[in-house]
């Protein structure tokens, strides 16, 4: 026996419960990854500045080649536009998923991969592209392309070790230095060079100006040591992500379920 006006009420109690759904996290945030390592303060603070922590965000899988405070230094001694300063941190993102392990499991031994700069449209013919290469000891090397093969003027950045990795979806990744090419840094016609800083981005988040003669090409190496416990903050901070999301879910479950146990016993 049904009591008058049940169905109304368990429809409407259905609509608050769905109304309480809650909206789904971000698979991963950058900042977040990031901020466990003061070392990368600099660069995760750029990402923040130049809108491109938010584009990293919102792929479901990407891998973003870091590089530490140390390594910063030639970037701000170019004083480059925001815009070019984006393009080259565009090319530090790659457009698909490789941790560690991938990279020494390249077939033929190279890939090349395209990046944030050559899917947003403004990487000139294949300037947006990286190829990643594996060499004599294990050595993994990263090189822009330009016109369809590697820039010979530009320096191989090698692979350091791992930051984070959480598959398939995210990984970060430490190389040695900074990539660039000349198509990332060349000035668009709607920008002069003196306009947009790296210099005003960089102090607008906090991170120091350093030293623009300042030597910036530490030793680069596939540090198995340095990866374990690089390894092991990423696991740290994939734990806490996992836990910071299951207290919404966990509550959305159970108020469904109250909500259909009452809808039986009333209906």
């Amino acid at each position: 026996m049904s009591l008058p006006g049940a169905s109304s009420f368990a429809g409407v109690l259905l609509l608050l419960v769905l109304s309480t759904w809650p909206t789904c996290p971000a698979a991963h945030n950058i900042t977040d990854i990031l901020a466990a390592r003061r070392d990368m303060a600099e660069f995760s603070g750029l990402l923040t500045a130049t809108g491109l922590a938010d584009d990293i965000n919102e792929r479901n899988t990407i891998t973003v080649l870091a590089v530490s405070d140390a390594d910063m230094a030639p970037l701000k001694a170019r004083h480059l536009s925001r815009e070019a300063l984006h393009h080259v941190l565009s090319l530090h993102v790659l457009v698909d998923y490789y941790d560690r392990a991938k990279l020494h499991r390249l077939p033929g031994g190279s890939a090349v991969v395209s990046t944030l700069f050559q899917a947003s449209g403004d990487a000139p013919g294949s300037a947006g592209m990286v190829e990643i290469s594996e060499r004599r000891g294990g050595t993994v090397a990263f090189v822009p392309q330009e016109d369809g093969h590697h820039d010979v003027h530009a320096p191989a950045v090698l692979f350091v070790k791992s930051v984070h990795e959480a598959p398939y979806n995210i990984s970060v990744l430490q190389v040695g230095a900074l990539m660039s090419s000349p198509a990332a840094e060349a000035p668009s016609s709607s920008e002069t060079p003196s306009r947009h800083k790296a210099t005003n981005v960089a102090s607008k988040n906090g991170t120091r100006p350093g030293d623009d003669d300042a030597a910036a090409d530490a030793p680069s190496r596939d540090g198995d040591e340095g990866g374990d416990r690089a390894d092991g903050g990423g696991d740290g901070a994939k734990k806490n992500g996992a836990i910071g999301a299951a207290p919404g879910w966990l509550s959305f479950a159970w108020a469904f379920v109250l909500a259909i146990k009452i809808i039986m016993v009333l209906v």
